[in-house]
């Protein structure tokens, strides 16, 4: 089997599959990674054009719903998603645009890819907590599963276009800044956050205030655990404190 190395971009992901449709299911594609490596691969460039094509070609024969899908797919977490993207492709174009809601096996797969991004998604947008920061910045962390970084903030440009803000991924390293919607996405080696004394006091209120309303008599963990799971506690305030104290 062929390994076929490209520049992890989408455009570069098409390119391969105008080289290698008639070879897509003796394939295996990965990206291309600065470190030693015996295997023989072969490494496809990019070209704009041929991308343009195969772009052109989905969209007549397909939809361009589908094409959305493939970018989720293609941000989504799944390991071998280059792999599945290329085969969905070709099936989608040899069966017709119904395969894609098939029960074929690689069609179930991309349709969960797209399902758990966008649950991810549209979980983040409900759950992400901004803090006050040095010079007047927003900042708020996540830890998502997904390559979600850029959606989940077009959603808070959306509603925050006039102030500064940061988004950090811990997953991917690297941080979103928007500065009256004027964006740039940057690598981060090291972080060097402080709260301002006001993010302290009302994130103290907060937790109090918490504290107060909740019926500790009436508490359902196991159904507070199923609406929110574990996972997005960390940077809650008010639900941050339970694990501190649970450690």
């Amino acid at each position: 089997m062929k390994i076929i190395n490209y520049d992890g971009s989408l455009a570069g992901l098409f390119t391969v599959v105008f080289d290698f449709y008639g070879e897509i299911f003796d394939i295996k594609i990965e990206v291309e990674h600065n470190q030693l490596d015996f295997l023989e691969k072969i490494f496809i460039k990019t070209d704009e054009n041929k991308a343009r094509r195969v772009e052109k070609k989905l969209r007549e024969n397909i939809s361009e719903e589908f094409l959305r899908q493939i970018l989720l797919n293609f941000k989504s977490k799944d390991p071998n998603k280059d792999d599945l993207i290329v085969r969905v492709i070709k099936l989608s174009l040899y069966y017709g645009r119904d395969y894609i809601n098939s029960s074929h096996k690689y069609a179930v797969r991309f349709r969960e890819n797209c399902k758990n991004y966008s649950s991810e998604l549209h979980t983040y947008k409900g759950l992400v907590r901004f803090r006050q920061i040095q010079e007047g910045f927003l900042f708020a962390e996540i830890e998502p599963e997904n390559n979600i970084l850029i959606d989940l903030s077009k959603h808070f440009i959306k509603r925050l276009p006039k102030e500064k803000f940061i988004i950090y991924d811990r997953t991917s390293k690297k941080a979103l800044i928007s500065i009256e919607s004027n964006t740039e996405i940057v690598d981060i080696i090291d972080l060097n956050i402080e709260e301002t004394e006001e993010e302290k006091f009302f994130q103290d209120l907060w937790v109090k205030f918490y504290d107060t309303i909740s019926i500790k008599e009436r508490a359902n963990k196991r159904l507070m655990i199923s609406n929110m799971p574990k996972k997005y506690w960390k940077y809650l305030p008010e639900k941050n404190k339970e694990l501190l104290q649970n450690e």
